[in-house]
């Protein structure tokens, strides 16, 4: 696991994670058989896409945010799941692998938050935080009833 040195680090780190999301969601979507499970597999793909393009202009922008020097300690270990999916994982589990991941994500952004000068720029963090606590409640949501179903 590595420890990150600048915010560039931090952000591109953001962005592979969301990259990852978006590949796994879109696995899990085709392996959904219910046309509910696989539409929120889509939809929830589709807002980690969006994520991908803010975290991409605050990476453009950042010299103008006024983001300082990383003053917390940034390590991946934080900020990724504890349980890697094979690759043959079924949506149940599927479910509790991006639970942890949306998990993860709100850490690493209502981290990245705190380390914000401009308040836009916290903002928009914070507004990353949010999309992922919700993704998670509909993961939690989506999990709860296909256990129950079974």
């Amino acid at each position: 696991m590595r420890n990150f040195e600048t915010i560039d680090d931090v952000i591109y780190f953001a962005i592979e994670s969301e990259i990852q999301s978006v590949e796994f969601y879109n696995r899990l979507s085709l392996a959904a058989l219910e046309a509910e499970t696989k539409l929120l597999f889509i939809r929830l793909m589709e807002e980690e896409k969006g994520h991908i393009v803010r975290l991409q202009y605050l990476l453009d922008h950042q010299l103008e945010a006024g983001i300082p020097q990383l003053s917390h300690s940034f390590a991946e270990e934080d900020y990724v799941p504890h349980v890697t999916p094979s690759p043959d994982v079924n949506v149940v589990e599927g479910l509790v692998i991006a639970i942890q991941k949306e998990k993860a994500a709100v850490r690493l952004y209502h981290d990245l938050a705190a380390e914000s000068t401009k308040d836009d720029f916290k903002n928009v963090f914070l507004l990353l935080a949010s999309d992922e606590e919700k993704h998670c409640k509909r993961f939690e949501n989506e999990y709860n009833a296909l256990v129950l179903k079974n």
